[in-house]
């Protein structure tokens, strides 16, 4: 599968809905050039985050480079915390 194409300020799924296991919802903030994007999402229903995510052909997942995560603050975070809006 094509890897979809992806603007800022919209959201993804991470990961891919298997049997208990559910995506999380991404709020992308920056595209890379290499296909790459860091996305804020709310971890452990506790704090909002920021990490990279890669196309591994079929979803989106979190980079196996990127060990660390950053908080998210300010109106990143109130958009994250809000989550997608239908």
């Amino acid at each position: 599968m094509d890897r979809p194409k992806i603007k800022n300020n919209q959201w993804i799924k991470i990961g891919k809905s298997e049997g208990l296991v559910l995506s999380i919802d991404g709020y992308v903030i920056d595209t890379y050039s290499d296909g790459a994007l860091s996305v804020g999402y709310y971890q452990n229903s506790l704090k909002a985050v920021k990490k990279d995510v890669i196309w591994n052909g079929d979803h989106w997942v979190f980079c196996p480079s990127d060990l660390g995560a950053s908080y998210l603050r300010d109106a990143e975070e109130l958009i994250v915390r809000r989550g997608p809006q239908c």
